[in-house]
Parts: C-alpha cells; sequence; structure tokens
C-alpha cells in the first residue's frame, strides 16, 4: 500500500509517461500514417521493437529511411531497435555507418540512439560479413560493443577462428564481463596455442 507521498509520486510518475507518449505521437504522426499504410497499426513506433518482426517485416524500409530524419533519441532508438533483426540485413552498411556516426564525440545524439543502434547491427548482421563484425568489435572508440557480441556468441561453438577470437576479446575490458558471463558449451571448439 502506497503512502500519500508515494501516491503523489506515482501520479507524478504516470503523468510523466502520458505526456511523452503523446509527444511520441505528435512527433511519429507521419511516420505512423506511413506504417498503417502498409498494415502496421502501433499508437508510438515505441511498441516495436517488443512485436514479433513478421508482424512489421513489410515496413522495415520506411522504418530505415526515417531513421534518417531529425527525430527525438527516443524515437530513433526504437527506430533502431525495430531494425535490429536478420530480416534487415540489407541495411547493415548503413547501420554500421550510423552506429560510428552516433558514437563521434561531436554527435548530438544521445546514448539510447547509439545503444539501439549497436543492437540494430548486432541484430541485423549477415553472417558472410564476420570480418566487418571483428572490425567493429574491436575497435575501443565504440560504444557499447558488448552488444555487439550477440551473433559471437551463438557461433563461438563452431569454429577455431570463433574460439580464439573470443579469447582475444575476454581480456577488452569493455567486453570481459560479458564474455566470462558465458556458459562453456560442450562441443565448443578449444583455441590451439602454437
Amino acid at each position: 500500500m502506497l503512502t500519500e507521498d508515494g501516491r503523489k509520486k506515482r501520479a507524478k510518475q504516470d503523468a510523466e509517461i502520458e505526456a511523452r507518449i503523446a509527444a511520441f505521437k505528435v512527433e511519429q504522426a507521419a511516420l505512423l500514417r506511413e506504417l498503417a499504410n502498409v498494415g502496421v497499426h502501433v499508437d508510438i513506433v515505441n511498441q516495436l521493437p517488443n512485436m514479433s518482426t513478421e508482424q512489421y517485416e513489410q515496413a522495415l524500409p520506411i522504418l530505415f529511411e526515417h531513421l534518417h530524419l531529425p527525430y527525438s533519441d527516443g524515437t530513433l532508438a526504437s527506430l533502431a531497435r525495430s531494425l535490429a533483426t536478420k530480416e534487415a540485413r540489407k541495411y547493415w552498411d548503413e547501420l554500421v555507418l550510423l552506429y560510428r556516426r552516433a558514437a563521434h564525440p561531436q554527435s548530438k545524439q544521445g546514448a539510447s540512439v547509439s545503444m539501439a543502434l549497436a543492437a540494430a547491427v548486432a541484430g541485423s548482421w549477415p553472417p558472410n560479413r564476420l570480418s566487418d563484425l571483428i572490425t567493429l568489435l574491436r575497435d575501443e572508440q565504440l560504444p557499447y560493443r558488448a552488444l555487439l557480441l550477440g551473433p559471437i556468441r551463438r557461433k563461438r561453438g563452431k569454429s577455431a577462428e570463433i574460439a580464439l577470437l573470443v579469447e582475444e576479446l575476454r581480456h577488452d575490458p569493455a567486453l570481459a564481463t560479458e564474455i566470462n558471463s558465458w556458459k562453456t558449451l560442450p562441443t565448443q571448439v578449444k583455441p590451439q596455442s602454437h
């Protein structure tokens, strides 16, 4: 049971959330109409990352196009997270470019956008681009690199190259905690030392 003070704080938080949602609806009005025209009906774009991609796959070109427009960080982060899917692979190069730009010290985008773009890069990664993903993982200037580890984690038991990479990245302070949290797979290939 909330105290009177607790009820006031809760009411204030609820009002702030409602105001943010109302602002998103205004900011995203044109985008929401475009999405509705292709059969994707949401109240705000921020709902898309919580849906199955199958429910909005036909809208990926629209979402990608709008990712380049001057929206708030909240909308841009939601657009990026909605592209964190294998169905968005054809946009991978451009997502990498946007991620690198957002990481630049002079970028006006906030941390939530950089983080969402890192997730989009990992989620849309084309398997034939392993060397490019490795380059990103090794770039210590990029934020949220631990989010880029998803594809490596899924492949870690399948090749000696990945096993060696994991051992290398395990010593990177930005990646060590994540990598050290992984269970060793029974089939995991052990790196060969020379």
